[in-house]
């Protein structure tokens, strides 16, 4: 199963994490939604966690302010403010919250706490981050993700640098077709998870297999030394959000 993580968004929703929000299972929010049209929006995409932020007016108040939910196993604890998280609290596998909009990522004893970070709004200079985790059988994996920075509106792609914007994108489905091979799963397998082509796939595949150590940033050169990686202009990687 695979969770995406979110935090603060303050009534935004940018195209790039709704693209990735379409290649997970669930959603869970540790709150500042700020508009019931955004909460509903989000509702409708995937079975959705959320708490209620200390943005979220009126509207949000049967929103619990902490919740307790278990996934594939592992259990979750959610606040909006980690200062406000009870001294006396039942252990959990992963502790989630926002409200800094600073992603921080710790584990302490059998305990992951993880802030993902802002990817609504932008706040000062801080990055637009937001994760996702990988759960199976009561284990699980959390890989960061920093958003473009741009514009709070969505750009207009037929004029914009997709090669570019996409630099991220590329890295994360390498980083992702990598694990995927750990678990043994086939080329199809993984270029219908990810939504991305089989041909991607299978060049990321055959380098890996070719070049022993190699890492995910390791194969993204080699595959543009190769003028392989225009896949990009496609935007293949974000099909299913449109």
């Amino acid at each position: 199963m695979r969770a995406a993580v979110i935090s603060d968004t303050h009534d935004l929703l940018r195209q790039e994490v709704t693209d990735i929000l379409e290649s997970c299972d669930v959603i869970i929010h540790a709150g500042d939604v700020n508009t019931q049209k955004l909460a509903e929006q989000l509702e409708k995409k995937k079975p959705l966690y959320l708490v209620r932020g200390n943005n979220d007016g009126e509207w949000a108040s049967g929103l619990p302010e902490t919740l307790w939910f278990e996934l594939e196993g592992v259990s979750f604890y959610m606040i909006h403010n980690k200062r406000e998280i009870p001294e006396v609290r039942r252990e959990a596998d992963v502790i989630i919250y926002g409200h800094t909009h600073n992603y921080d990522c710790q584990k302490e004893g059998n305990t992951l706490w993880l802030n993902p970070g802002s990817c609504g709004k932008r706040r000062f200079s801080l990055p637009i981050t937001m994760a996702v985790l990988e759960l199976h059988n009561g284990s699980y994996e959390v890989e960061r993700i920093d958003l473009p920075l741009a514009e709070e509106s969505a750009p207009d792609r037929k004029n914009t640098n997709l090669e570019e914007i996409y630099t991220l994108e590329r890295g994360v489905a390498v980083k992702r077709i990598m694990k995927g091979m750990d678990r043994g799963e086939s080329i199809r397998m993984m270029a219908e998870k990810w939504r991305l082509p089989e041909n991607f796939v299978e060049q990321v595949c055959r380098i890996r297999v070719t070049h022993p150590g190699v890492n995910a940033a390791g194969i993204v050169d080699k595959m543009e030394a190769n003028d392989t990686i225009k896949y990009a202009a496609g935007s293949h990687i974000r099909k299913g959000g449109q």
